[in-house]
């Protein structure tokens, strides 16, 4: 193995090391945990939810001799930033590593390892990226639906609607990420929904699919007003 083939793959062994979930002791502003969840894997590098949140971006550099990482984090509305991510020994214990997460604008984070990922988390991870890839999109006026449909008028001109959509799409994307069958029940919802041709149809079909999903998923009750 030639020197620039070792390199990469002890900065790939560092990246790996960083996968599990990480917690805070505390904040500094209210008294809670922060959580991190880093999910290592070979096809898309690191990919990092903190507090539930994706933070979109990748590795941009690795010090192997310092055990650090700059991750930059991209943002659509708002100024790129990059990251750095340090393990450091445990001065408490004296045993083990601690991750330090310095932020662009010097804020600090001490991460203390809480245990591997488990299956659950990396639904989790899924779920929130998918969401984050998706709901910017659909959160927007009318969503994914066409521009001449009764749903994208609605969901444009009366809040009603509007949240009923927001909500109803999260579910989708939750639905797709965690159930095999996923897919194929939002295409069809997607369809009912956008055939509508009156507000009391597409009321209806909001709340009718709530109920399928309330009595064949397992997934957050967003539309729980109905």
């Amino acid at each position: 193995m030639g020197p620039d083939l070792a390199d990469a793959s002890q900065a790939q062994d560092l990246e790996r090391s960083l996968d599990g979930i990480w917690s805070t002791d505390r904040s500094q502003s209210d008294d809670a945990e922060t959580i991190y969840a880093i999910q290592w894997q070979d096809a898309d590098g690191l990919r990092i939810l903190r507090d539930g949140v994706r933070l979109a971006g990748g590795v941009e550099d690795v010090d192997v001799a310092n055990q650090t990482l700059a991750y930059r984090v991209t943002r659509e509305n708002g100024p790129d930033e990059t990251v750095t991510l340090r393990k450091v020994q445990d001065a408490a214990s004296g045993e083990g590593f601690r991750l330090r997460v310095t932020w662009a604008q010097g804020q600090v984070e001490t991460l203390g390892f809480v245990r591997r990922l488990t299956e659950r988390d990396h639904q989790e991870l899924v779920l929130a990226i998918r969401q984050a890839d998706v709901l910017p999109e659909a959160v927007a006026c009318g969503g994914d639906a066409p521009a001449d449909s009764l749903r994208a008028t609605l969901a444009c001109s009366e809040s009603e609607f509007g949240e009923l959509d927001r909500s109803l799409r999260t579910q989708l994307v939750e639905l797709s990420a965690r159930y095999p069958d996923g897919d194929r029940t939002a295409a069809a919802v997607v369809k009912q929904l956008d055939a509508c041709t009156t507000p009391e149809c597409l009321r209806d079909a909001y709340a009718q699919w709530q109920t399928y999903f309330d009595d064949n998923y397992d997934l957050g009750d967003v539309l729980d007003y109905l």
